[in-house]
Protein backbone atom coordinates (compact mmCIF):
# COMPACT_ATOMS: atom_id res chain seq x y z
CA UNK A 1 0.00 0.00 0.00
CA UNK A 2 1.43 3.38 -1.01
CA UNK A 3 1.48 6.29 1.40
CA UNK A 4 -0.40 9.47 0.37
CA UNK A 5 2.89 11.24 -0.30
CA UNK A 6 4.15 8.44 -2.52
CA UNK A 7 0.90 8.30 -4.45
CA UNK A 8 0.96 12.05 -5.09
CA UNK A 9 4.56 11.89 -6.28
CA UNK A 10 3.57 9.27 -8.81
CA UNK A 11 0.51 11.16 -10.10
CA UNK A 12 2.40 13.10 -12.72
CA UNK A 13 3.64 9.89 -14.27
CA UNK A 14 0.60 7.68 -13.86
CA UNK A 15 0.71 5.98 -17.29
CA UNK A 16 4.34 4.88 -16.82
CA UNK A 17 3.65 3.80 -13.25
CA UNK A 18 0.75 1.65 -14.37
CA UNK A 19 3.05 -0.32 -16.65
CA UNK A 20 5.19 -1.30 -13.69
CA UNK A 21 2.33 -2.87 -11.79
CA UNK A 22 1.38 -6.34 -12.96
CA UNK A 23 -1.10 -7.14 -10.21
CA UNK A 24 -4.53 -5.67 -11.05
CA UNK A 25 -5.36 -5.11 -7.39
CA UNK A 26 -2.20 -3.06 -6.85
CA UNK A 27 -2.88 -0.98 -9.95
CA UNK A 28 -6.45 -0.32 -8.83
CA UNK A 29 -5.22 0.80 -5.43
CA UNK A 30 -2.78 3.21 -7.06
CA UNK A 31 -5.43 4.75 -9.30
CA UNK A 32 -7.96 5.17 -6.49
CA UNK A 33 -5.39 6.75 -4.17
CA UNK A 34 -3.78 8.94 -6.78
CA UNK A 35 -6.54 10.50 -8.86
CA UNK A 36 -8.43 12.33 -6.06
CA UNK A 37 -5.14 13.58 -4.63
CA UNK A 38 -4.06 14.94 -8.00
CA UNK A 39 -7.34 16.73 -8.62
CA UNK A 40 -7.39 18.22 -5.11
CA UNK A 41 -4.09 20.02 -5.54
CA UNK A 42 -4.26 23.74 -6.28
CA UNK A 43 -2.61 25.02 -9.45
CA UNK A 44 0.29 27.46 -9.35
CA UNK A 45 0.15 30.71 -11.29
CA UNK A 46 3.42 29.84 -13.03
CA UNK A 47 2.02 26.52 -14.23
CA UNK A 48 -1.11 28.20 -15.53
CA UNK A 49 0.74 31.06 -17.20
CA UNK A 50 2.83 28.60 -19.22
CA UNK A 51 -0.11 26.36 -20.06
CA UNK A 52 -1.32 26.00 -23.63
CA UNK A 53 -4.98 25.90 -24.56
CA UNK A 54 -4.56 22.22 -25.43
CA UNK A 55 -3.20 21.44 -21.95
CA UNK A 56 -5.96 23.47 -20.33
CA UNK A 57 -8.61 21.61 -22.30
CA UNK A 58 -7.03 18.30 -21.36
CA UNK A 59 -7.51 19.16 -17.67
CA UNK A 60 -11.16 20.01 -18.37
CA UNK A 61 -11.72 16.72 -20.20
CA UNK A 62 -9.98 14.61 -17.56
CA UNK A 63 -11.32 16.27 -14.42
CA UNK A 64 -14.61 17.69 -15.60
CA UNK A 65 -15.13 21.43 -16.07
CA UNK A 66 -16.76 22.06 -12.69
CA UNK A 67 -14.13 20.17 -10.71
CA UNK A 68 -11.32 21.83 -12.64
CA UNK A 69 -12.69 25.32 -12.00
CA UNK A 70 -12.79 24.53 -8.27
CA UNK A 71 -9.17 23.44 -8.36
CA UNK A 72 -8.21 26.43 -10.48
CA UNK A 73 -9.36 28.95 -7.87
CA UNK A 74 -8.58 26.80 -4.82
CA UNK A 75 -6.71 28.56 -2.01
CA UNK A 76 -6.48 31.92 -3.81
CA UNK A 77 -5.07 34.46 -1.38
CA UNK A 78 -6.35 38.00 -2.12
CA UNK A 79 -3.31 39.41 -0.34
CA UNK A 80 -0.78 37.41 -2.33
CA UNK A 81 1.53 39.33 -4.69
CA UNK A 82 0.95 36.56 -7.23
CA UNK A 83 -1.57 37.25 -9.98
CA UNK A 84 -4.80 35.33 -9.30
CA UNK A 85 -5.28 32.27 -11.47
CA UNK A 86 -8.54 33.48 -12.93
CA UNK A 87 -6.83 36.66 -14.18
CA UNK A 88 -4.24 34.55 -15.98
CA UNK A 89 -7.01 32.52 -17.63
CA UNK A 90 -8.72 35.74 -18.71
CA UNK A 91 -5.50 37.00 -20.27
CA UNK A 92 -5.25 33.78 -22.27
CA UNK A 93 -8.86 34.06 -23.42
CA UNK A 94 -8.44 37.71 -24.42
CA UNK A 95 -5.57 36.67 -26.70
CA UNK A 96 -8.30 35.15 -28.85
CA UNK A 97 -7.00 31.77 -29.97
CA UNK A 98 -9.71 29.30 -30.91
CA UNK A 99 -8.46 26.85 -28.29
CA UNK A 100 -8.81 29.33 -25.44
CA UNK A 101 -12.22 30.46 -26.69
CA UNK A 102 -13.49 26.88 -26.57
CA UNK A 103 -11.94 26.43 -23.12
CA UNK A 104 -13.72 29.57 -21.91
CA UNK A 105 -17.03 28.19 -23.15
CA UNK A 106 -16.41 24.96 -21.25
CA UNK A 107 -15.66 26.52 -17.86
CA UNK A 108 -17.90 29.60 -18.01
CA UNK A 109 -21.08 27.95 -16.61
CA UNK A 110 -19.18 26.94 -13.45
CA UNK A 111 -17.54 30.27 -12.59
CA UNK A 112 -18.59 32.69 -9.86
CA UNK A 113 -19.89 36.21 -10.59
CA UNK A 114 -16.45 37.86 -10.72
CA UNK A 115 -14.84 35.20 -12.88
CA UNK A 116 -17.92 35.07 -15.11
CA UNK A 117 -17.89 38.82 -15.73
CA UNK A 118 -14.19 38.64 -16.48
CA UNK A 119 -14.83 35.99 -19.13
CA UNK A 120 -17.38 38.25 -20.81
CA UNK A 121 -14.85 41.08 -20.93
CA UNK A 122 -12.08 38.79 -22.20
CA UNK A 123 -14.34 37.55 -25.00
CA UNK A 124 -15.17 41.12 -26.01
CA UNK A 125 -11.44 41.84 -26.15
CA UNK A 126 -10.88 38.65 -28.15
CA UNK A 127 -13.33 39.91 -30.78
CA UNK A 128 -10.74 42.50 -31.77
CA UNK A 129 -8.05 39.85 -32.17
CA UNK A 130 -9.99 36.92 -33.63
CA UNK A 131 -13.37 38.14 -34.89
CA UNK A 132 -14.00 35.00 -36.93
CA UNK A 133 -13.41 32.73 -33.95
CA UNK A 134 -15.65 34.76 -31.66
CA UNK A 135 -18.46 35.05 -34.20
CA UNK A 136 -18.45 31.27 -34.64
CA UNK A 137 -18.87 30.84 -30.88
CA UNK A 138 -21.84 33.22 -30.58
CA UNK A 139 -24.93 31.16 -29.85
CA UNK A 140 -23.00 28.24 -28.39
CA UNK A 141 -22.59 29.62 -24.85
CA UNK A 142 -24.31 32.61 -23.27
CA UNK A 143 -21.10 34.44 -22.35
CA UNK A 144 -20.34 34.79 -26.06
CA UNK A 145 -23.69 36.42 -26.73
CA UNK A 146 -22.33 39.63 -25.18
CA UNK A 147 -19.17 39.62 -27.29
CA UNK A 148 -20.44 42.46 -29.45
CA UNK A 149 -21.70 44.53 -26.56
CA UNK A 150 -19.93 46.47 -23.83
CA UNK A 151 -19.53 44.23 -20.78
CA UNK A 152 -16.70 46.39 -19.45
CA UNK A 153 -17.04 47.44 -15.82
CA UNK A 154 -16.62 51.12 -14.86
CA UNK A 155 -14.76 52.07 -18.02
CA UNK A 156 -14.58 55.54 -19.55
CA UNK A 157 -16.48 56.52 -22.67
CA UNK A 158 -13.12 57.09 -24.35
CA UNK A 159 -12.20 53.47 -23.69
CA UNK A 160 -15.46 52.17 -25.12
CA UNK A 161 -15.20 54.37 -28.22
CA UNK A 162 -11.75 52.98 -28.89
CA UNK A 163 -13.02 49.45 -28.40
CA UNK A 164 -15.82 50.11 -30.88
CA UNK A 165 -13.37 51.38 -33.51
CA UNK A 166 -11.10 48.37 -33.07
CA UNK A 167 -13.95 45.85 -33.05
CA UNK A 168 -15.61 47.32 -36.15
CA UNK A 169 -12.27 47.27 -37.97
CA UNK A 170 -11.86 43.62 -36.94
CA UNK A 171 -15.29 42.74 -38.34
CA UNK A 172 -14.25 44.19 -41.69
CA UNK A 173 -11.70 41.38 -41.89
CA UNK A 174 -14.43 38.72 -41.77
CA UNK A 175 -15.53 37.62 -45.24
CA UNK A 176 -17.07 34.19 -44.65
CA UNK A 177 -20.63 34.06 -46.07
CA UNK A 178 -21.72 31.71 -43.29
CA UNK A 179 -20.92 34.41 -40.73
CA UNK A 180 -22.56 37.30 -42.61
CA UNK A 181 -25.68 37.42 -40.43
CA UNK A 182 -23.71 37.25 -37.17
CA UNK A 183 -21.30 39.85 -38.48
CA UNK A 184 -24.11 42.30 -39.29
CA UNK A 185 -25.82 41.69 -35.95
CA UNK A 186 -22.52 42.24 -34.17
CA UNK A 187 -21.93 45.47 -36.06
CA UNK A 188 -25.34 46.81 -35.05
CA UNK A 189 -24.70 45.93 -31.41
CA UNK A 190 -21.36 47.69 -31.45
CA UNK A 191 -22.92 50.85 -32.88
CA UNK A 192 -25.25 51.03 -29.88
CA UNK A 193 -22.62 52.52 -27.60
CA UNK A 194 -23.87 52.90 -24.00
CA UNK A 195 -23.67 56.33 -22.40
CA UNK A 196 -20.99 56.62 -19.71
CA UNK A 197 -22.34 57.31 -16.24
CA UNK A 198 -21.10 60.22 -14.16
CA UNK A 199 -19.07 57.90 -11.97
CA UNK A 200 -17.48 56.35 -15.03
CA UNK A 201 -16.57 59.74 -16.46
CA UNK A 202 -14.86 60.72 -13.23
CA UNK A 203 -12.50 57.75 -13.29
CA UNK A 204 -8.88 58.47 -14.23
CA UNK A 205 -8.24 58.46 -17.96
CA UNK A 206 -5.28 56.13 -17.42
CA UNK A 207 -7.75 53.23 -17.55
CA UNK A 208 -8.15 53.81 -21.25
CA UNK A 209 -6.06 51.66 -23.54
CA UNK A 210 -2.62 52.90 -24.44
Amino acid sequence: MLSSRESMQQCDDLPMTALRYLVPGALLTLVVACVPACFAQSMSSTELRNMTATDFQRHIDEEGAQQFVRRLIKDIDPHSPEEPNYDIVLEHVAEGSNGWLHAAAAIAPYTDATFSQGIRIAIADALVVNPTGVLKMIGTEEHFDEACGYPFVRQTEKYMLQHRREALAALDRVHQPALAAKKESCRKSLMDLPTATASDANRPSTEARN
